[in-house]
């Protein structure tokens, strides 16, 4: 065999090598969540799934995690549920909270943009177990990689996880609603009694006006229009091509 046709065939094998490691490498995109809600949003955990339907499915029973998530703000244990779904990559946990009017940007990497999708979860903060769930799709993530748009931007589903029922007065007018309660949101929180019967993650549908107003003739309208919450779209997540 000649140099020639030896060095010809090297150059191919090592073509081939290139072309087949660039083809299973992760994608990294850059996920920016902006908060335009009027209260905190808690740390989030954001994941690369398989499919294009998030592990906090409506109408499914909430997993402990998630629970913790909504209620608490705390993703310790919604991580560990990700890392442990066999469907799910690259699951990571936000370190702070994004607070009304700002934004913080992460790196995701995707295995498989044909295939799969990016989630976020969030709590919202002054509440009692609502949380913002965003997606994106694999069809927006391929068309980011192959430089077919520049950004992708989507706005969040709010859920309730089920385990507690809707905050509820008898009227609005009685003077004894949250009298043991120092704030709004503690007041809010008190509202909300656990759920005994199955519980299930539904939308979020928005509060009763008897509450709304039972909540602003005690604590006042400044305060309680801090705890009002869109029934969606107040989280907006950008993602673009990482470069």
């Amino acid at each position: 065999m000649s140099n020639n046709i030896r060095t010809q065939i090297i150059k191919s094998l090592i073509a081939v090598v290139g072309f087949s490691t660039s083809a299973h490498a992760a994608t990294t995109y850059v996920v920016t969540v902006t908060n335009g809600s009027q209260m905190p949003i808690s740390p989030a955990v954001i994941y690369a799934k398989a499919g294009g339907e998030s592990a906090a499915k409506i109408n499914s029973a909430p997993s402990e995690g998630f629970v913790a998530l909504c209620q608490t703000g705390n993703p310790a244990l919604r991580l560990e549920e990700l890392e442990n779904d066999s469907s799910v990559n690259n699951a990571f946990k936000t370190m702070g909270p994004v607070l009304p009017g700002q934004s913080a940007a992460f790196e995701v990497k995707v295995k498989s943009p044909q295939s799969q999708s990016i989630h976020l979860e969030t709590m919202y903060g002054k509440t009692k177990d609502v949380c913002g769930v965003a997606s994106v799709n694999s069809h927006s993530l391929v068309a980011l990689k192959q430089h077919a748009t520049y950004e992708v931007i989507a706005k969040d589903n709010v859920l309730l996880t089920g385990a507690f029922l809707d905050p509820e007065v008898d009227s609005y007018l009685k003077d004894d609603v949250c009298a043991d309660q120092k704030d709004a949101v503690s007041c809010l929180r008190s509202l909300a009694q656990v759920n005994m019967d199955a519980k299930r993650i539904r939308n979020f549908s928005g509060y009763l006006p008897s509450v709304v107003s039972a909540i602003e003739s005690k604590y006042g309208a400044k305060e309680t229009q801090s705890l009002i919450v869109p029934t969606s779209g107040a989280i907006q997540v950008s993602v673009k091509l990482k470069h």
